[in-house]
């Protein structure tokens, strides 16, 4: 049997240290990327620059400033532009000018995460537990390597390929 929160802060260890490199969303997806820069080519050969690692988040998440949240996955639920603004306000607030880094990670057995930032950021990602939606995903950009994936609250059968 697998044990969740060990499994995910084993694959989620390479964070430590690293700095966030992005903030994006795709529709009400909150996409961080994390770790140094590298060119890659999208599915229509776009060269485009992302992190070293991502997290793709879908279910509930809040991102906090000394314990005063300034986003959650509501932010992202409204129109496109309003979506926009708040990833160009978390950008704005956790890569430009000077990007945070990844201080600690800690993991509960729902899939459930905690990634304390410095300049006393956190992110809380709170999985949903009922169905098989994906909840979040962990990836190295660009590596043909299995993607380790949280779907209704139990790490997905193809994140072991």
């Amino acid at each position: 049997m697998v044990e969740t929160r060990k499994k995910i802060e084993q694959r989620l260890s390479v964070l430590h240290g690293a700095d966030l490199s992005g903030v994006h969303h795709a529709a009400a997806m909150l996409t961080l990327g994390c770790g140094p820069l590298a060119e890659v080519r999208n599915f229509r050969g776009r060269v485009k620059r992302v992190g070293k690692w991502a997290l793709h988040v879908q279910c509930d998440w809040r991102i906090e400033r000394a314990g005063a949240a300034i986003a959650t996955r509501a932010d992202l639920c409204g129109s496109d532009e309003d979506a926009q603004g708040t990833a160009d306000r978390l950008y704005d607030a956790l890569v430009r000018p000077a990007p945070v880094s990844v201080e600690h990670l800690s993991a509960d057995e729902a899939g459930g995460l905690v990634l304390a930032l410095s300049r006393e950021y956190r992110l809380i990602v709170m999985p949903d537990d009922a169905g098989d939606s994906e909840d979040w995903r962990f990836f190295a950009t660009g590596v043909d390597a299995a993607h380790l994936v949280m779907a209704g609250g139990a790490i997905a059968p193809e994140s072991f390929d």
